[in-house]
């Protein structure tokens, strides 16, 4: 299983997800460039793009051995689903958290400016992180606040227009073609339930689930119900891969 966080965050927040499979799957993490580990590598974030970013998801992929269920969040769920219909020979299922739409977000300009504004303020970074994920402990907030608190001035302001502006060319209909499963946050006022159903109709197979009480970051609110939402649909995938091979 391959793991892609999403915007201001990197490779950790998957931790309590990872402990909450427990040695049901073997996972790998994708931390973005910039984020985490990365940090301070880019040489030229301009080259930073859905699709360089999708590239490297799949040089990922190919290196596994076995099939594939590709995992994103936020911002990561258009680069999961981007490396997902690359490799649909490897790619089984494709998980989709509080996902934002491939082709782009397209805010007004004003609300951008705010999200740019996030660049270099961490006191800003964690209210937006309460404003949609409320149930956040204080905790959590401290640490994910940190993530951001590291990156290189411009990057975040950069990923804001990745995420905006999406896949120019991003079909009406996911060039994806296996199950795909989209959960969202009850709470979470960015990926609402409008915005997720209409992200889950570009798929043959959508199966969408809701956590109540969960915000933007849900996988860091409730990580055992992320973590039990997304075995049950590996194995729904694994039983449907059964079915499909079996004689008539």
């Amino acid at each position: 299983m391959l793991l892609i966080h999403g915007f201001l965050d990197d490779l950790t927040v998957w931790d309590g997800v990872i402990d909450g499979l427990g040695d049901n799957v073997a996972t790998v993490r994708y931390d973005l460039p910039e984020f985490g580990r990365r940090a301070e590598t880019a040489r030229d974030t301009s080259a930073i793009t859905l699709a360089a970013l999708a590239a490297e998801a799949g040089a990922l992929i190919d290196s596994i051995t076995g099939p594939v269920i590709v995992v994103g969040q936020s911002l990561g769920s258009q680069v999961a689903e981007l490396a997902a219909a690359a490799h649909p020979d490897r790619v089984t299922g494709l998980v989709l958290l509080t996902p934002v739409p491939l082709g782009g977000t397209h805010l007004p300009g004003d609300v951008v400016a705010q999200f740019h504004a996030l660049d270099g303020d961490s006191i800003a970074q964690r209210a937006a992180r309460t404003a949609i994920s409320p149930h956040l402990s204080d905790d959590q907030l401290d640490r994910l606040t940190d993530i951001g608190r590291h990156l290189v001035p411009g990057v975040a302001a950069h990923y804001v227009d990745v995420w905006n502006d999406g896949a120019a060319d991003a079909p009406a209909t996911s060039a994806f073609p296996g199950p795909a499963l989209v959960i969202r946050g009850g709470v979470d006022g960015f990926v609402t339930g409008e915005l997720a159903d209409a992200i889950a109709s570009r798929f043959g197979e959508p199966d969408v689930r809701t956590i109540e009480s969960g915000g933007h970051w849900l996988h860091v609110e409730f990580p055992d119900a992320v973590a039990a939402m997304i075995l049950d649909f590996a194995d729904s995938v694994q039983v449907t891969k059964c079915e499909r091979r079996s004689p008539a």
